[in-house]
Parts: structure tokens; C-alpha cells; sequence
């Protein structure tokens, strides 16, 4: 049976590489147009066009750089349990479950509700050294720890 945190981060990886095919395709199909782009009598219209192009080309390649050193780092991560908070720990609160790793947002698919957030967040940095029993002040809001996996 899998862990939370393991189930976690199965969930993070398939929602990055599912991201990563996604860009591939745009970055594919964007080379497509491009190339297929042919020299028309608009003449500047058209030089707009493939500038254009090219930045979004630029654009989904930082993209797909970013996915990849986020799937790099969720491979780091450490395995066994944590007692303290600490980059690669799964925090239970009584606002929600927490994954210190890469900034994903709410994470789709898992048994609970559960928010993959960067230790460099705001919130990442306040329950950083904390352990169960102690709780962070945030945005108005009490976040108790309840358990640190």
C-alpha cells in the first residue's frame, strides 16, 4: 500500500509529464506553422507573424525546460518520514494537506484534498522546522499541524 506522500507525488509526476506531452505537441505543431508559413504580398504582416511565432516558440520551450526541472526535482525527493518540516515533507493541517516539492497548486486526483506548494512559498517557509502539535499564523488564518509524513 502506498503512502500518502508517495501517492502524492505518483500524482504530481503523471500531472507533469501529462503537462510535458501537452507542450511537446503545441511545440511540434507551433514548428509546423512556422515552417509552412510562406513568404506572402502583406510582407510586414507576415514578418509580425513569424515574430510572434517565434516568441511563443521561446515561450512553450521555457515551459517545457520548467516541467522537466520539476520532474527532476519530485525524482530527488526524499523518501522516508520526516518528523520536522523539511522540503519533500507531506504536512497534514487542519486547513488541508501540503506537499513541500514543486509549486503545483491543488493537486487533481488525490484521495484528499492536498496543495503541492514550494518550500519558498510564503506558507512553505512558515512550517518550515515546525512539527506536529505546532501551528503557523498565514493570511489571517491558524494552520495547526497535525501530522508531518
Amino acid at each position: 500500500m502506498s503512502t500518502p506522500k508517495a501517492s502524492g507525488t505518483a500524482l504530481i509526476q503523471s500531472q507533469l509529464k501529462e503537462r510535458l506531452e501537452t507542450l511537446r505537441t503545441e511545440l511540434r505543431q507551433l514548428e509546423e506553422s512556422k515552417g509552412s508559413a510562406t513568404k506572402s504580398s502583406a510582407g510586414d504582416k507576415h514578418e509580425t507573424g513569424r515574430a510572434m511565432m517565434e516568441r511563443e516558440l521561446v515561450h512553450i520551450q521555457g515551459q517545457i525546460e520548467s516541467a522537466r526541472k520539476q520532474l527532476n526535482e519530485l525524482g530527488q525527493m526524499p523518501k522516508s518520514a520526516m518528523s520536522k518540516v523539511a522540503w519533500g515533507a507531506l504536512v497534514r493541517t487542519n486547513r488541508g494537506v501540503y506537499l513541500l516539492s514543486v509549486p503545483m497548486g491543488r493537486v487533481k486526483d488525490a484521495e484528499e484534498p492536498l496543495f503541492a506548494i514550494s518550500a519558498a512559498s510564503p506558507l512553505g517557509q512558515l512550517l518550515l522546522g515546525k512539527e506536529a502539535g505546532e501551528s503557523v499564523g498565514f493570511r489571517g488564518n491558524n494552520f495547526e499541524i497535525i501530522e508531518v509524513l
